[in-house]
């Protein structure tokens, strides 16, 4: 009887603890840019979309994950410039911490992604590269609050993202100037 109080005084506790995590849920659209300056030539700056969702565990700590698409551009590439896409996505999970202050929010988060891309060139010597890369970013932004569970967001994100797709070591990453709209809902 004795070792089950530890879970009964948790179970008494749980209602208290689900009271205090607030659940965000975001859409993020903005600009996607690219280190490597070989890689920007080819295909250059495009646009870039995140979906998330967030928990605010405890006094501003947030933990949360989203799926970053959107970035998918087309070029010309060699000496006999043959055409060539090149399409990057990624999971990302993140931690950080927001400070509210009134109608107003700034906060900092770091994570860790899993980036895929895929590029092709249409090409009968060229070879179709599709390999998946993990790697971690930063992120700063602020939340404004027009009204109590509705917020409109500012991002700025970097995300280094060195990859060797053949022979040559490339920087796919850089940063994304996003801006977004999400609710709160708290309970």
């Amino acid at each position: 009887m004795k070792k089950s109080y530890p879970f009964i005084i948790c179970f008494l506790l749980l209602p208290v603890a689900v009271y205090a995590i607030d659940f965000s849920f975001g859409f993020q659209a903005g600009l996607r840019t690219v280190s490597d300056s070989a890689i920007k030539d080819v295909y250059g700056n495009g646009q870039c979309y995140f979906p998330y969702a967030a928990i605010n565990v405890f006094k501003g700590f947030t933990i949360g994950a989203g799926y970053e698409f959107g970035y998918s551009r087309s070029g010309t590439i060699g000496l006999y410039e043959e055409a060539t896409t090149l399409k990057v996505t990624g999971v990302q999970a993140f931690v950080g911490y927001q400070l509210s202050v009134s109608m107003v929010t700034p906060y900092v988060f770091v994570g860790f992604g899993s980036f895929s891309y895929t590029q092709t060139v249409e090409s009968e010597a060229a070879q179709t590269v599709d390999a998946t890369k993990s790697t971690f970013f930063v992120a700063g932004g602020i939340k404004i609050y027009p009204m109590k569970n509705v917020y409109i967001s500012a991002e700025v994100k970097y995300v280094p993202l060195k990859v060797k797709p053949i022979d040559d070591e490339v920087d796919l990453g850089g940063l994304r100037l996003m801006g977004g709209l999400g609710f709160t809902f708290g309970y």
